[in-house]
């Protein structure tokens, strides 16, 4: 079994960015006398950054356990998948720039009912990821021409008929 954190120095960037957001947000909630439109718009801009803090705060709490048996989220929000009921898995790129250099991978496998989400921010993403594709591929399930790219670019080696589906 192997267990995977998320570094809360990869985290500090997110917490950066809720804290900015909600007091730039609430803070001419408490302060300024705001008309009713301003008042539900800061106001749900306020609470996005809030849930987005709790998210993060979330992520640093949760751990990931890839066993034999099948790959179990630890906390708040925990779940666990069977290998034997993965049902899909899916790995996609989400860009911070228009050419598509920096960005944040996450990886979603799907079975019996749950959904398990892995941001590449946490601990050993590429071997996490490398199973993952692994056991899919061993079920049988089809993996998606954005996931066999995205596994391509972390240097995942996909059997032959798999890599050629992405042409298909």
């Amino acid at each position: 079994m192997s267990i995977h954190y998320y570094d809360p120095k990869a985290l500090t960037g997110d917490y950066v960015r809720a804290g900015i957001g909600f007091v730039l947000t609430a803070g001419p909630l408490i302060f300024v006398d705001l008309n009713s439109v301003m008042v539900y718009l800061l106001g749900g801009l306020a609470l996005l950054f809030a849930v987005f803090g709790v998210r993060t705060a979330q992520r640093q709490v949760t751990k990931l356990e890839l066993a034999d048996e099948g790959v179990r989220s630890v906390g708040p929000a925990g779940a666990a998948i069977r290998w034997d009921d993965l049902e899909r898995v899916e790995l996609r790129f989400f860009s911070t720039q228009r050419a598509r250099r920096d960005g944040w991978m996450q990886l979603k496998l799907k079975g019996g009912g749950r959904v398990i989400r892995v941001d590449s921010t946490i601990s050993e993403f590429t071997n996490i990821a490398r199973v993952a594709a692994f056991k899919a591929i061993s079920a049988g399930l089809p993996l998606d021409r954005y996931s066999i790219s995205n596994f391509r670019a972390l240097n995942v080696d996909l059997p032959e008929d798999v890599a050629n589906a992405e042409n298909g």
